[in-house]
């Protein structure tokens, strides 16, 4: 099908999704719990506001220890008020990329200031808004992380998006499952009203973070920059390549002009080549 007419047809597929419906493409991922209480409220505030895929990423051994003693004498199952099947279905992981697998958004959350974000940094109601428009299309992740020390900047360097709750300076931090029902309510509210969706198709993580290693290796063999300030240019070229909101055909473009411009650094002129 040609690119198209495979943009009218899935945007004519997207906009026939009630407003609702697509509350089910919401993955909240918590990366590292370690009080098995806030996995169970963190269910149960997805529970309030229509949410059920959750994904757990390298849990503390108390957490998996707790979620195995279901059903008599998980703390976590006991905050789970009515969202048991929530913590019955969840998924965990060990790394956060199989985590973000099939999801076409990330949304990362942080307290921090740094010199520079993958994604503009916005407060919850923007951010529903964005989840608002691209979820019709796909998964979309929410990414908390630990209750002590949150998100590493690797993992936080994985999101498109970046959501800072605004917070009392007195008491800037919040609880995890506070957190979640913060974020869970601001995207049912958006929920409640037709949003026009994207109008092209995002390309998935996986298929992001393949270009993103390929533009690492490329920069490096260029001597672009070197392993100390390496780190610094991805996320830069990150933050660039996010704002383009690239589809999956633009993500294979971009790859074969990389694969190329490195095999013609290494090999120099081909035969056919003009002089």
């Amino acid at each position: 099908m040609c690119s198209s007419a495979y943009t009218s047809t899935y945007l004519a597929l997207a906009i026939s999704l009630k407003p609702m419906n697509w509350l089910q493409n919401i993955r909240v991922v918590l990366v590292g719990s370690q009080e098995p209480m806030n996995v169970g409220a963190a269910a149960r505030a997805m529970q309030n506001f229509g949410i059920s895929d959750l994904w757990l990423v390298g849990p503390e051994p108390r957490v998996r220890e707790d979620l195995a003693l279901h059903p008599g004498g998980s703390q976590a199952y006991r905050l789970a008020v009515h969202a048991e099947e929530i913590l019955n279905r969840c998924k965990m992981v060990e790394t956060l990329p199989e985590a973000l697998r099939e999801t076409r958004l990330v949304v990362g959350t942080t307290v921090r200031e740094r010199e520079i974000y993958t994604g503009p940094v916005v407060d919850p109601r923007a951010m529903a808004l964005r989840v608002a428009e691209v979820a019709p299309q796909g998964k979309v992740a929410l990414v908390f992380g630990r209750e002590t020390s949150g998100l590493t900047t690797d993992e936080i360097d994985l999101s498109q998006l970046i959501v800072r709750i605004p917070t009392s300076p007195k008491q800037s931090s919040l609880n995890l499952a506070q957190a979640v029902l913060l974020l869970c309510y601001e995207v049912f509210g958006a929920a409640q009203s037709p949003v026009v969706p994207a109008q092209t198709p995002l390309a998935e993580q996986e298929a992001l973070q393949q270009l993103f290693e390929d533009l690492r290796e490329y920069i490096l063999r260029i001597g672009f920059t070197d392993e100390n300030r390496l780190p610094y240019a991805v996320r830069r070229f990150r933050r660039l390549l996010h704002k383009a909101n690239l589809t999956p055909g633009e993500v294979q473009f971009l790859r074969g002009f990389l694969h190329q411009s490195r095999w013609y650094a290494q090999h120099g002129r081909r035969k056919t080549d003009e002089p």
